[in-house]
């Protein structure tokens, strides 16, 4: 009876995706029986894996359970506490002086704790963007796929990943994982999933009237008619025009999706002009087919054909200095910026989600203040890893960002721009002994982060 309730609520809200929730309710929605020892879920970037994991997991209940992002966790210390502490719902906070729940140092440390406090429940503990977890001590990734047998109690893992399972892990003599492959959103499904988007849509551009200023209020009530007029057969034409051109070179849904909003508006123009002009598709085509090209030549930089048409008006040497880097370059200018400049201590309170803000006190204020002259600022950068680089990358960045050859590619370039300077003589830019330092000066980073619209002040300790 439950398994008839429950299904429904969570297949129609991710589309498409029918066989993954029936297979992940199979194995984990009956309390009555014992939980799979682990799981590995394979599937490309933005196809649902871990939001239909986190939304199956809110519906069931008697199971405690942490979604812990290993990309965040660049050291085995730093994954432990936070899967002890989303399973004990501990946050931190300036009130508990933003100590974890536990201290583990190490694997046993971790199954210590484990046996002691959750002797008796239900525990399911997602890792997402797995493969990060072979960066680790060799120990880590094998414990984790026999986690129930180290602790005796009802524990399943389950991995989430991108890499096929015999890539994440060769070695045989481990209990049998289960595997769930994930395939790509075909074209149909993306179209099906993104028509879903359609009342949003409708009231997004509803909005981007309202702000604009030069059209008068008799002009403005009229548009807002003729969006409202719109139908679902209006939006499936322009979905099939946008994907014919953009789904060749890109399968990422959340950037087809953003892309699709920012296009609709000028799809729409020659409506607002007659309105009879909805149902010719060619004549609508015509008029967003350049709109779209356009697009398409800045997918992976972020910026629209509004933005390039006002950059050249600019002067070449301000064009450069802005629209030069890719979007992601920029956040990892930041995040080294941040990584250079802030004490590794702070990461925890600084960019781990749901840890709290520490309060000002005109007494720190004050102090700070005397001993100025020793601020990080002050006092030069320091040098990082790679993999503080990532995570601080992957925590402020406003999207779901996938490790791919594109990203790391884009450290080297920052490397060989002089950006970032290399401090080791590792001739691999993935080495474990590899350090950097951002030589960059608080002005510049503090533009590219209006660029972007970040705020750097906000995650300075020093201007804090």
């Amino acid at each position: 009876m439950q398994y008839k309730r429950l299904l429904p609520k969570i297949t129609s809200q991710y589309p498409c995706r029918e066989d993954l929730v029936e297979n992940l309710y199979d194995l984990l929605g009956y309390s009555d029986e014992i939980l799979p020892e682990a799981i590995y879920i394979c599937g490309p970037p933005c196809s649902g894996k871990t939001v239909i994991i986190s939304t199956l997991l809110r519906y069931l209940k008697n199971i405690r359970y942490a979604i812990v992002d290993c990309l965040e966790c660049y050291s085995s210390k730093l994954l432990f506490e936070d899967i002890f502490d989303s399973l004990c719902c501990h946050e931190l906070s300036y009130e508990n002086s933003f100590t974890p729940r536990v201290k583990c140092e190490n694997m046993r440390s971790f199954i210590s704790e484990l046996r002691r406090e959750f002797a008796d429940d239900s525990l399911i503990i997602v890792l997402k963007n797995a493969e990060k977890l072979r960066d680790m001590d060799m120990n880590i990734l094998p414990s984790f796929v026999r986690l129930r047998e180290l602790t005796g109690i009802n524990v399943c893992c389950i991995f989430v990943g991108q890499i096929p399972f015999e890539k994440l892990l060769p070695k045989t003599g481990l209990p049998t994982i289960i595997r769930i492959r994930v395939s790509q959103y075909s074209k149909e499904q993306t179209e099906t999933i993104l028509l879903k988007e359609f009342t949003r849509m409708q009231n997004a551009l509803k909005e981007k009237m309202r702000n604009e200023p030069e059209i008068s209020k008799e002009e403005f009530l009229r548009r807002l008619e003729i969006i409202s007029s719109f139908d679902m057969n209006f939006y499936r034409n322009y979905l099939n025009a946008f994907l014919h051109m953009f789904y060749r070179v890109c399968r990422n849904l959340i950037q087809l999706r953003m892309v699709a909003e920012e296009c609709f508006d000028k799809y729409c123009e020659p409506v607002f002009h007659d309105p009879s002009a909805a149902g010719n598709v060619n004549m609508l085509w015509r008029n967003i087919s350049s709109t779209l090209k356009d697009s398409l030549k800045t997918l992976y930089t972020r910026l629209n054909a509004t933005s390039i048409e006002n950059s050249e008006k600019r002067e070449m040497k301000d064009f450069i200095q802005i629209v030069e880097l890719p979007f992601y370059a920029k956040y990892l200018l930041i995040a080294g910026y941040l990584a250079s400049h802030n004490p590794a201590k702070e990461d925890k309170r600084l960019f781990v989600k749901d840890h709290g803000k520490q309060k000002k006190r005109l007494k720190s204020v004050n102090a700070k203040a005397k001993v100025s002259e020793k601020t990080m600022l002050l006092q030069g950068p320091a040098t990082f890893s790679v993999d503080r680089l990532l995570a601080i990358f992957h925590a402020i960045i406003d999207q779901k960002v996938c490790l791919t050859c594109d990203l790391l590619a884009q450290i080297s370039t920052l490397v060989e721009l002089g950006f970032f300077t290399r401090t080791t003589t590792d001739k691999n830019l993935l080495e474990g002994s590899a350090r950097f330092v951002c030589g960059l000066q608080v002005s510049v980073i503090m533009r590219i982060g209006e660029m972007v619209g970040f705020s750097v002040s906000r995650y300075l300790c020093d201007l804090m």
